[in-house]
């Protein structure tokens, strides 16, 4: 998605969206199944119903975000500051876990 807004033809443009609906199908059911797998068995209906509220909420709410953001800068940097904005959260998020794992 941080490449989708650097594209001007429309060609390029349906080959990211292809792309990126392609990582998305892949990404929620890893996520999904490792979501299943590691929750309590007494536990699993509910953290798998948690899991996707977030994920749709979460999504429904970035439309707005970039929506908003849009009319104020523009789709494009919009787009990418949000991608950028997902990338440093990852990175946040990988580096708080790996601190958070004992030493072997």
């Amino acid at each position: 998605m941080g490449l989708f807004p650097l594209v001007h033809g429309y060609a390029a443009a349906v080959t990211f969206l292809v792309l990126a609906g392609i990582f998305n199908i892949a990404f929620t059911s890893m996520a999904q199944a490792l979501v299943q797998i590691l929750a309590p068995p007494g536990l699993r209906g509910r953290v798998v119903g948690l899991f996707n509220t977030s994920m749709l909420g979460l999504r429904a709410g970035s439309g707005v975000t970039v929506g908003v953001l849009g009319a104020v800068i523009g789709i494009e940097w919009s787009l990418a500051l949000s991608a950028a904005a997902v990338v440093a959260v990852a990175v946040g998020l990988l580096i708080a876990d790996v601190r958070a794992r004992p030493a072997h």
